[in-house]
C-alpha cells in the first residue's frame, strides 16, 4: 500500500518591519510583519519545510550571565474539509484532516526554550454508517436497496496567539535572532492517508485543508537574574 500525505509550503509574502538601535547597545527590539502568507500544497509526508518569519543577523548584545526572553505573537488560520462516502450496508466508513501550524526562536543558530511549540492544531474526523433494510409481505419477492449517503464537515477558523521563548545564560556577543514555523496538512479515508479532497459548500469555495500565518509581531529583551524552576 502507498501512503501518500499530504503537507503544505508557507510562501511567505511578508516584510519584516524592525525598530532597533545599534545592536551593541540593544536590550531590546520590536520586529513586525503585517503582510499576509501565501499557500501553496505540495506531495510530502508530515510538516512541510520550514520558513523563516524574522531574520535577525545583529539583534542585541548581553552582558555576562545575561539571557534572552523573546514573545512571538501571530495570526494563525486553519481550514479543516473532510468527505466520508459510505456505501449501503457496508460497515462504517471514516475521514479526517488536520491542520496544524507550529513555531519556534533560534539564538544564533540554537533554539530557544522550550524549543517548538504549536500554536494552532485541529483534527476533524467523522464516521459515516448507513444500514438499511427492506421487507416485503409477499413470499419470495426480492427488495433491493440501492444508493449512498454523503456526508461533508468543512470548519474554518482564525484566532491570534503569543508564546514567550527563552534562552541563557549566554556569551557576551552580539546574537541573531531566527524565528522559523512549519505547518501540516493531513488527510485519511478509513485509515489511508489521501491526498486533500476540495469542494464548495454553501457558497464557499474554500471547503479543503489549509494552515496559514498572517500579522506577525517578535520582542526580544534581554534579561538579568535569569533563572529556571
Amino acid at each position: 500500500m502507498v501512503r501518500v500525505a499530504c503537507a503544505i509550503v508557507l510562501v511567505l509574502g511578508m516584510t519584516a518591519l524592525m525598530s532597533a538601535q545599534n545592536p551593541a547597545s540593544n536590550k531590546a527590539f520590536f520586529s513586525k510583519s503585517v503582510d499576509e502568507v501565501t499557500l501553496g500544497a505540495i506531495s510530502g509526508n508530515g510538516f512541510g519545510p520550514v520558513v523563516t518569519l524574522f531574520d535577525v543577523p545583529a539583534a542585541l548584545k548581553t552582558s555576562n550571565g545575561g539571557a534572552v526572553s523573546a514573545t512571538l505573537s501571530m495570526e494563525a488560520a486553519l481550514w479543516t474539509y473532510n468527505l466520508t462516502n459510505a456505501i449501503v450496508n457496508g460497515g462504517k466508513a471514516s475521514s479526517s484532516s488536520r491542520a496544524a501550524i507550529k513555531a519556534w526562536i533560534e539564538v544564533d543558530g540554537q533554539a530557544m526554550e522550550p524549543g517548538m511549540v504549536v500554536y494552532a492544531d485541529r483534527l476533524q474526523a467523522t464516521g459515516l454508517t448507513v444500514n438499511l433494510a427492506c421487507t416485503t409481505s409477499t413470499a419470495g419477492e426480492t427488495c433491493t436497496v440501492t444508493g449512498n449517503i454523503l456526508l461533508e464537515l468543512f470548519q474554518r477558523t482564525k484566532s491570534a496567539q503569543a508564546f514567550t521563548f527563552f534562552a541563557g545564560p549566554l556569551s557576551p556577543i552580539i546574537h541573531s535572532v531566527q524565528v522559523k514555523a512549519q505547518g501540516l496538512i493531513e488527510c485519511r479515508a478509513n485509515a489511508t492517508v489521501i491526498p486533500c479532497p476540495k469542494s464548495t459548500l454553501d457558497g464557499y469555495t474554500d471547503a479543503q485543508t489549509m494552515a496559514a500565518i498572517g500579522k506577525a509581531t517578535l520582542i526580544v529583551e534581554e534579561q538579568q537574574n535569569w533563572g529556571s524552576k
